[in-house]
């Protein structure tokens, strides 16, 4: 059952420099949160104020009045070994299970990666035994798949890790990034950037990006990355049409032999789901982007969690 959900969520605007687009075209758009929800009208998962009823999947709604986004694409959804799906709050550093996936993937083939596009739809990559990943669109209501017609392997994309990040900041056109390369690769060399129409499924390569991050957008219209490979682990931001490092955040993540990891920007810092194999299971840092701290915010999430995904709804503090 999920915890109740009653209190105020809210987007604080500030002014930022607008960032050149990268992944896709820049449409421009309107922004996306420039007010709050609040208990003068609708509580965070959208029912009416003063409604003491336990908050349960089941009341989540399609869509709030605030802007386009379902109010459930405005949080992180985890994919784990396991093949749960769980739809995690930083605020409270709760897990909520949504289900367990049940794609056509063969029996041999595990999550690897995922992320979540506005309409609040996750997009889950398999790794299968051998060959390129299968491509799933996993719903976030009730864990549901359904097979698409992405190409494995495409320009030699066997596997990426992959984040929605708005086409320009504030706008609510969005693109899929990826990064990634050859299955035996995996933790070797660098990574290959890449961009997926969602329309057609094609993988359109950029060029290189270092090591072999996990990557989360923002709706400012940023793309970052997690690498855990680097000494010490870092998240790093990147330029969207050549892969090439604009920032870097040097954290206190340990290193070590590399099991899982996963990433996601909320509310203006990072959340790093990683896990070496000597943890019992997958720990929880957090980023502090105002000062570059790093801290465990959960010690032992009861998963191994492989993927991270969160929209460009998610809340964004300009900073």
């Amino acid at each position: 059952m999920a915890e109740p959900r009653s209190f105020s969520l809210q987007v604080i605007v500030i002014s930022a420099a607008i960032l050149a687009a990268g992944c896709g075209a820049d449409d421009g758009g309107t922004p996306l949160w420039d007010g709050v929800i609040d208990s003068g009208g609708w509580d965070t998962f959208g029912d009416s104020a003063g409604d003491t009823a336990v908050d349960t999947i089941s009341d989540v709604p399609t869509e709030v009045p605030v802007d386009d986004c379902a109010e459930r694409a405005r949080w992180v959804y985890l994919v784990a070994e396991d093949k749960s799906l769980l739809r995690f709050y930083p605020d409270i550093l709760n897990f909520e299970l949504v289900g367990t996936l049940s794609c056509p993937a063969g029996a041999l083939a595990n999550p690897f990666s995922m992320s979540v596009d506005r309409n609040a739809d996750a997009w889950v990559l398999y790794a299968p035994a051998l060959g390129g990943g299968q491509l799933y669109k996993v719903s976030t209501l009730d864990a549901s798949c359904t097979a698409t017609s992405f190409a494995a392997s495409q320009n030699g994309f066997d596997l990426f890790g992959m984040g929605f990040a708005s086409n320009s900041s504030g706008s609510e056109d969005e693109t899929l990034c990826v990064a990634g390369g050859g299955a035996l690769s995996i933790g070797t060399g660098n990574a290959q950037l890449g961009w997926v129409d969602m329309t057609s499924l094609i993988l359109t390569p950029i060029g290189s990006v270092q090591g072999w991050p996990e990557m989360t957008g923002t709706g400012a219209g940023e793309l970052w990355g997690f690498d855990p490979y680097s000494t010490p682990p870092s998240i790093i931001q990147l330029d969207k049409w050549s892969g090439s490092v604009l920032y870097t955040y040097n954290t206190t993540i340990p290193s070590g032999v590399t099991e899982a990891w996963a990433f996601a920007f909320w509310g203006g810092d990072f959340y790093v789901f990683f896990k070496l194999s000597a943890d019992a299971s997958t720990k929880v840092y957090k980023l502090e982007t105002d000062d570059g701290s790093t801290s465990i915010v959960v010690p032992d999430s009861g998963y191994k969690i492989v993927g991270a995904g969160v929209s460009t709804c998610a809340p964004v503090v300009f900073i």
